[in-house]
């Protein structure tokens, strides 16, 4: 695939073309400062629509937050939730 320089900095990129938007939605928690960072650099190249779609979600607020969006049945209990994660196990 060949990306020209004004392309890659409009953020137009070919797959764009071909590829309809997937994401739903987004949940950020607990975003380290280095990533903060990161994100205000990155963030004038993100899609519009795509922009609305992500959600920076407080620690105060965090089970309110995802509860609107995600069945509490379905949210892990770490976060407020009722769904057991499963420990990994190694192979």
């Amino acid at each position: 695939m060949d990306i020209c320089l004004d392309e890659f900095f409009t953020g137009k990129w070919e797959w764009q073309d071909y590829y309809a938007e997937r994401l739903g939605k987004m949940f950020i928690v607990h975003a380290p400062y280095v990533f903060m960072a990161v994100w205000k650099v990155v963030y004038p190249f993100i899609d519009n629509k795509t922009k609305k779609k992500i959600v920076f979600v407080e620690d105060n607020k965090l089970k309110s937050t995802l509860l609107e969006e995600i069945d509490e049945s379905q949210l892990p209990e770490i976060y407020g939730g009722q769904l057991p994660l499963a420990p990994v196990q190694e192979s």
